[in-house]
C-alpha cells in the first residue's frame, strides 16, 4: 500500500483540552451545536459547558476530558466531510483513536462516546486506587530514558506511556516512586522533566484494572471494518479490519503510544500532509518534530479550519 501525494488526519487526545474550546467554531458552524447536543442527549451532561466555561479543574479531570475533545473533534470531522474531502488514511493519539474510528465509521458516534465515558470513568477509578503521574521528557534520549526506566522498574511500577517524537517521551510512574523518577531522568536522560495535568499514570500496568473491565465492557458494541485506514496507537500500521481494530483498542489502555512510530509509518507510505482535526495543535508541534518536510494544518478555530480546507481541496 502506498499513498500518492496522500493526506491524513489525525485525531489529539488528552493534554489539547483548554477552556473555552470550539468557540469560535460554535458560532460559525451549527454542527458544532448539533453534536454536543446529540451527546448531551445521550449521556445527560453538558459538555459544551464544560467545554466553553470550564473550570479548568472541572475540564481536565479524566471523566470530562475525554469526552469533551472526543465531541469537538468529531463535529469538526463533520465540518470537513461535508465538503466532500476525506483523508487516505487516519490516526488518533491515545483518546483520538476513538474519534478516529468514529470518523472512519469503524464506531458509530453514539457508540464511541458511551464508550468513551466509560474508558474515562474506568481509568479514573484505576487512577484514584493506584495513584501515579506522568512525565513529559523534554530533549530526552531514548536509549537512556530506556535503561533508568529498566533500573528503576526494580523499585516500583514505571514505564514508557508514549513515544511521541524524536526528544520527546511520556513516562507513567506510581506516585511514590516520582521524585526519584524525576530526579534519575533528568540528570543524564532529559534536559527538561514535565509533570503533566493529568489524574493518572496512563497506558501502564497502573490501569490494568481499568483495561480489563474495559475489555468486557466493549463487548456490548459492534465494531465494523473501517472505510478509510486507521493506524492504531498499539501497532503502527494501518488496520481496516474490525477485529484487529477492536483488538487494539482493548490493550490500549495499559500500552505505550507508539505515536512516532505511526507517523512515520504514514510519511513512509507515502503521506506528506497532515491535518489535526480537534483543539490544540499539540499533534501539529509533534509531527513538524518528526519530520520537517510535511504539510501540518490545524483546526481549532475558522480561520485555521478555513487554511485546512482549502489545502484539502487542492489535494
Amino acid at each position: 500500500m502506498a499513498y500518492k501525494n496522500g493526506v491524513a488526519f489525525v485525531f489529539p487526545g488528552q493534554g489539547s483540552q483548554y477552556v473555552g474550546m470550539g468557540e469560535e467554531l460554535l458560532e460559525a458552524y451549527p454542527i458544532v451545536r448539533e453534536t454536543f447536543g446529540r451527546a448531551n442527549e445521550i449521556l445527560g451532561v453538558d459538555y459544551l459547558e464544560t467545554c466553553l466555561n470550564g473550570p479548568v479543574d472541572k475540564l481536565n479531570d479524566t471523566g470530562n476530558t475525554q469526552v469533551c475533545i472526543y465531541i469537538l473533534s468529531y463535529a469538526i470531522y463533520k465540518i470537513i466531510e461535508d465538503t466532500g474531502f476525506k483523508p487516505q488514511v487516519i490516526a488518533g493519539h491515545s483518546l483520538g483513536e476513538y474519534s478516529a474510528l468514529s470518523a472512519a465509521n469503524a464506531l458509530k458516534f453514539s457508540d464511541g462516546l458511551q464508550i468513551v465515558a466509560k474508558r474515562a470513568e474506568l481509568m479514573s477509578k484505576a487512577a484514584a486506587k493506584y495513584p501515579g503521574r506522568m512525565l513529559a521528557l523534554l530533549g530526552a534520549d531514548m536509549r537512556a530514558v530506556e535503561d533508568i526506566v529498566s533500573d528503576l522498574s526494580n523499585r516500583g511500577t514505571i514505564s514508557v506511556a508514549n513515544y511521541n517524537c524524536p526528544g520527546q517521551i511520556v513516562v507513567s510512574v506510581e506516585a511514590g516512586l516520582a521524585d526519584l523518577a524525576t530526579d534519575a531522568l533528568s540528570m543524564s536522560a532529559a534536559k527538561k522533566v514535565v509533570m503533566l495535568p493529568v489524574s493518572g499514570a496512563f497506558h501502564s500496568t497502573m490501569m490494568q484494572a481499568a483495561e480489563d473491565d474495559f475489555r468486557a465492557f466493549l463487548d456490548g458494541y459492534i465494531f465494523l471494518g473501517a472505510d478509510i485506514p486507521v493506524v492504531p496507537n498499539t501497532l503502527a500500521h494501518p488496520v481496516i479490519d474490525a477485529v484487529e481494530l477492536r483488538n487494539a483498542l482493548q490493550t490500549q489502555i495499559s500500552s505505550s503510544v507508539k505515536w512516532q512510530q505511526s507517523v512515520e509509518q504514514m510519511i513512509g507510505l507515502g503521506i506528506k500532509t497532515f491535518v489535526e482535526v480537534g483543539p490544540g495543535q499539540v499533534l501539529s508541534k509533534i509531527i513538524k518534530r518528526i519530520d520537517k518536510q510535511v504539510e501540518v494544518f490545524a483546526t481549532e478555530n475558522p480561520p485555521l479550519l478555513a487554511k485546512a480546507i482549502d489545502r484539502l481541496k487542492k489535494a
